[in-house]
């Protein structure tokens, strides 16, 4: 049984699906099982599933599309290893970054779940002038970082983890009964990595990229953003009533979105 589950839910990922499983597979650690979950494509993603032949790769389709939540709860249910690794459809891992969260895991055992900086980078078509500019000026390199002990006072402010860089250990998921909602849609990982802080877990980030996020598409469409916001504000709420200061917490919410605005450029120009 393999020590490390990798974890990749796909819908319609045709385009990027490629690139994100030939990064695990050429991963520097390699005890690991790739387990990839079709939440009902259309496009001709499983035909590139299936175009590899290797032993490592489990392939399950949902007989019905279950969401972001349901998908990542199922992905958990089906990993057999100890370390749960979670990435993207469309992000690519570094060679390392498998070899060091298993390392540090190892090294930590208080330390439930552990995240990475990210790179972004952008792979879209261009078709307009803006597109063009857009793409430019996210590959320039930016850096997103997080801070390296995470307390659910930074994480009241934002999502302290990317979703795409976590490796936790199943075994705690199961016994804390921490679950992906879909009262979260948009904001299931900010939620799960509140669960595992009012669980009492803790949780860490290695202050190294180790993951190219891909940034600029669906993820940020202004759809997208408004949904986010809404189930940002309910996990700030959890937290808040968890602390106790749920009658206290009278900061008006384009505040809130002020103060994660100023942080994340701050990250960004901190990396430069």
């Amino acid at each position: 049984m393999a020590k490390v589950s990798v974890l990749i839910p796909f819908y319609n990922s045709e385009a990027y699906l490629k690139p994100c499983i030939d990064s695990i597979l050429n991963q520097t650690y390699q005890d690991f099982e790739l387990i990839l979950l079709n939440d009902g494509s259309t496009d001709k993603s499983e035909e590139i599933v299936k175009s590899y032949n290797d032993k490592r790769i489990k392939y399950y389709k949902n007989e019905k599309n279950l969401g972001p939540a349901g998908s990542s709860n199922k992905l958990i249910e089906l990993a057999s290893g100890e370390y749960c690794v979670r990435v993207d459809s469309d992000d690519i891992c570094f060679p390392e970054r498998v070899e060091k969260q298993v390392h540090f895991l190892d090294e930590n055992k208080n330390i439930a779940l552990v995240g990475t900086w990210i790179r972004l980078y952008n792979a879209l078509p261009v078709r307009t002038l803006k597109d063009k500019i857009k793409k430019f000026i996210i590959n320039l390199g930016w850096i997103w970082c997080h801070p390296t002990n995470v307390t659910l006072k930074e994480t009241l402010k934002a999502n302290t983890v990317m979703h795409s860089t976590m490796c936790f250990r199943k075994s705690l998921v199961i016994k804390n009964n921490i679950k992906y909602s879909g009262l979260y849609d948009y904001a299931e990982d900010y939620d799960f990595v509140r669960q595992f802080l009012t669980s009492g877990l803790e949780v860490a980030n290695i202050p190294e990229v180790l993951l190219y996020y891909h940034f600029g598409g669906e993820s940020t469409s202004k759809k997208h953003k408004i949904e986010q916001k809404k189930t940002d504000a309910k996990v700030k709420e959890d937290i808040c009533k968890y602390l106790g200061i749920i009658q206290h917490f009278k900061y008006p919410y384009w505040l809130i979105i002020l103060r994660k605005l100023r942080l994340d450029i701050f990250n960004f120009y901190k990396s430069r």
